[in-house]
């Protein structure tokens, strides 16, 4: 692939953001559009010069609350003999809806490392929130580290570090409401197994616990995260992919005021084909919509499950893609309640991005 997933954001007033990176021939670009006719011509958002460091991963793409966009990536940056990666993490800001952006601050400091595959939100005071997977330490101590960047994306505060290792390939999730903060990520234990470990804290100062023991070993990252959202009554919702002890793909799904989590509802399992590549959103009434990626060989479709009792209980998973391979989902809420969601289509030899709103219960 040679096209990053797609990322979905939406501001007060309703209008949608979609974000991706796409390789070009001597970089890579990242670009934003808010689409209306779907005929938007896109922004590219890295200035000249400074290249994306892969399609690897989708940048993260939230608002403010004075209809601010802002745009996480890495950018590339020169290697040091030995040093397999090294990369800085960037935010990039448009105050005017995305028709431009100002030129991106880097949020780590200056250190030929690894500083990537970060979540992105912003919180009730309109600060922008980034967790990131960080190897300081060194490359054997790779961890999650979460910064808080105040006045409308300038100014980077001071780092908060989690502890444990952090599997250095599955990105990592925050959110914020209620007053809370959470950052989700998956952690190495014992044994390389691999278990999903949410921080949840107030004004700075965390608790944090392992989600589930989901019983993953695995001696290499899996590249895949999960995906944490706060609702508005201080609910936490947490969904995340895993292979367990059986070696099954399976979507779990969990949710808690505090930080420690009940043992989790499967949202999907393999039978006849694989569930991938969660993403979850959560509107104002606690109405909660998870959309996968599901694959065989041959098709993947896009498919979402809907809760209208704040994940008491799920409907059974619908099919809302059309064609025969859709793939990389993400999702977001709409200021009237409803969601949004994206995904990638191919439609040979161009891929098309398609964003669907979907009616609570549809």
């Amino acid at each position: 692939m040679h096209v990053s997933g797609p990322s979905v954001a939406v501001d007060g007033e309703g209008n949608v953001y979609v974000a991706w990176i796409a390789a070009a021939h001597d970089s890579n670009d990242l670009y934003v559009v808010k689409p209306v006719t779907g005929e938007e011509k896109p922004v590219r958002v890295n200035p000249g010069g400074l290249s994306v460091d892969s399609v690897h991963q989708s940048p993260g793409v939230v608002t403010g609350p004075g209809g601010e966009v802002y745009v996480s990536w890495a950018s590339a940056k020169d290697k040091p003999e030995g040093v397999i990666f090294a990369n800085d993490l960037r935010l990039s800001r448009s105050l005017d809806g995305g028709e431009s952006f100002d030129a991106p601050i880097m949020i780590n400091e200056d250190r030929p490392i690894s500083h990537t595959f970060e979540g992105l939100a912003v919180d009730e005071s309109g600060d922008v929130l980034v967790a990131w997977i960080d190897s300081r330490d060194g490359w054997n101590k790779p961890a999650t580290y979460l910064a808080s960047i105040s006045d409308e994306g300038a100014r980077v505060g001071e780092s908060v570090k989690f502890g444990g290792e952090t599997c250095v390939c599955c990105r990592v999730s925050v959110a914020a409401a209620d007053g809370k903060e959470a950052a989700l990520w998956r952690g190495v234990a014992e044994g390389n197994v691999r278990n999903m470990v949410l921080a949840l804290g107030t004004d700075g100062k965390f608790e944090q616990a392992v989600v589930h023991n989901d019983g993953w070993k695995l001696d290499s990252s899996p590249h895949r995260g999960g995906e944490v959202a706060i609702g508005d009554d201080g609910e936490v919702y947490l969904v995340w992919y895993t292979e367990g002890a059986s070696g099954v793909p399976e979507i779990l799904f969990s949710k808690s005021g505090t930080v420690t989590m009940p043992g989790p509802m499967k949202i999907d399992s393999a039978e006849g084909s694989v569930p991938d590549q969660p993403g979850m959103a959560v509107n104002d009434k606690g109405q909660v919509a998870v959309v996968w990626e599901d694959s065989t060989a041959v098709r993947r479709n896009i498919k979402m499950r809907f809760s209208a009792d704040g994940g008491k209980t799920f409907g059974e998973p619908v099919v809302i893609s059309r064609a025969v391979k859709s793939f990389m989902p993400d999702i977001t809420v709409a200021p009237d309640g409803r969601f949004v969601a994206v995904w990638h289509e191919e439609h040979f030899p161009s891929i098309r991005t398609i964003v669907q709103y979907v009616e609570p219960g549809a």
